[in-house]
């Protein structure tokens, strides 16, 4: 009876170890290496930068769930980072484009390869002040009440080499939006737009999300207080739970 109970404990703990295994297996197969940040594979849902929703994890699949496309009234400052394409990272973006409409090729044992590009929202007092915004009241209540929401604040892509060329050779580059909430990429030169790139012209392939620090503000109510990536901790008296936050408001003020 002792041996029959220790080998049920001894099949138990294998077929733990091998589900965790299994989990955290898969899981890597949904996220590759882009420089130093480690961002999720393509989603079949659309997706593009500004845009909230939450992120699905699974052992068969991992997605991002679109839940929110906020307004945008004020453009929001972009970093462009242009990147030469590895063997991991062209194989993300077959798998999002398998018929490579792009026509890239990639040969390991050349020296010319092609490249894509890498897009961060670097103003996150712009981003949170328009979260804020009258016009955003529904996705700011969303957020509030949904801790595991998060906003798509980086883009691996792969472009034309002219629109690449473009974008490496602007002033500054900007995440603005049409009327009906069409997120685009405005080009900037002697701080005038000459040109918008729109999400569709390209093959996103990999992305990050960052998360919301909530705290109270000098008219003591509840706002964004900073944007932060999912690796990094809020700062003192900010919580990741807007609920959290107004609990402490709660507690101060008795």
């Amino acid at each position: 009876m002792k041996m029959n109970t220790n080998m049920i404990k001894y099949r138990t703990y294998n077929f733990v170890i091998t589900i965790l295994l299994m989990c955290s297996i898969c899981t890597g197969c949904h996220t590759i290496k882009i420089d130093k940040a480690v961002m999720h594979t393509g989603s079949k849902n659309p997706i593009a930068l500004g845009v909230i929703g939450t992120q699905k994890d699974g052992i068969r699949n991992s997605e991002f769930r679109a839940s929110a496309i906020p307004e945008y009234k004020k453009n929001i400052r972009v970093n462009i980072t242009s990147m030469t394409f590895t063997q991991n990272t062209f194989n993300s973006y077959l798998k999002t484009n398998k018929e490579n409409t792009l026509g890239l090729k990639y040969v390991d044992s050349l020296d010319n390869k092609p490249h894509f590009i890498t897009l961060d929202i670097l103003d996150h007092i712009t981003l949170a002040s328009e979260l804020e915004e009258i016009y955003n009241s529904q996705t700011l209540s969303y957020i509030q009440a949904q801790k595991k929401a998060g906003i798509v604040t980086s883009l691996s892509l792969a472009l034309s080499k002219n629109l690449i060329s473009e974008l490496k050779t602007a002033e500054a580059v900007f995440l603005s939006n049409t009327p009906y909430k069409q997120y685009q990429l405005s080009l900037v030169k002697n701080g005038k737009t000459y040109k918008t790139i729109d999400f569709t012209e390209a093959i996103i392939f990999a992305y990050d999300l960052s998360f919301f620090c909530w705290g109270e503000n000098d008219k003591r109510q509840i706002t964004i207080v900073d944007v932060i990536s999912k690796h990094s901790s809020c700062s003192k008296n900010t919580y990741r739970s807007a609920n959290k936050a107004k609990e402490k408001m709660n507690y101060f003020k008795l």
